[in-house]
């Protein structure tokens, strides 16, 4: 017998090999993290009102915060833009990071409403956004990069 269940959040997470405490590094690695999160939540046609981000010190302490948005997402942008708020809030510089991590939860299926004033994603953003998955899908992950995601010497 199989039995399956219906995702409750959808995450993912890095462990360094290294610790790490260079700013832009931690951002550069929280935009990787919600851009493959956002990736799972639409390949699975969901969307998520809670955005969480973990944090493992390193001296082994685990930390997580979260915020629950009014309106549930599946944008990289938007995951992403929240964990490094989330970051922001949390970590100290010169801090040593271990491991990251971002998740959604509050998941469903249901299309998002826009609000009277939302414009929501221009038909350009859309087309974009589909042409950089269809590539990633046919080529692998790293055949694309938004630029935001470049690592900091290569910028």
């Amino acid at each position: 017998m199989v039995t399956s269940r219906a995702a409750k959040s959808i995450s993912q997470e890095t462990t360094f090999a290294r610790d790490v405490n260079d700013p832009a590094a931690l951002r550069q690695t929280l935009s990787g993290l919600a851009a493959g999160v956002g990736r799972r939540l639409r390949q699975t046609e969901l969307s998520g009102t809670t955005i969480t981000l973990k944090l493992r010190w390193a001296d082994f302490t685990t930390v997580t915060r979260q915020t629950t948005l009014r309106q549930p997402t599946d944008q990289d942008e938007t995951i992403g833009a929240v964990a490094i708020q989330l970051f922001e809030q949390t970590w100290r510089p010169g801090q040593w990071v271990r491991l990251l991590g971002v998740g959604v939860s509050g998941l469903d299926a249901a299309p998002q409403q826009l609000r009277l004033w939302d414009s929501g994603d221009s038909e350009q953003q859309q087309r974009v956004r589909a042409a950089v998955q269809a590539l990633r899908a046919r080529f692998g992950e790293d055949v694309i990069r938004w630029g935001g995601d470049l690592p900091v010497d290569d910028r």
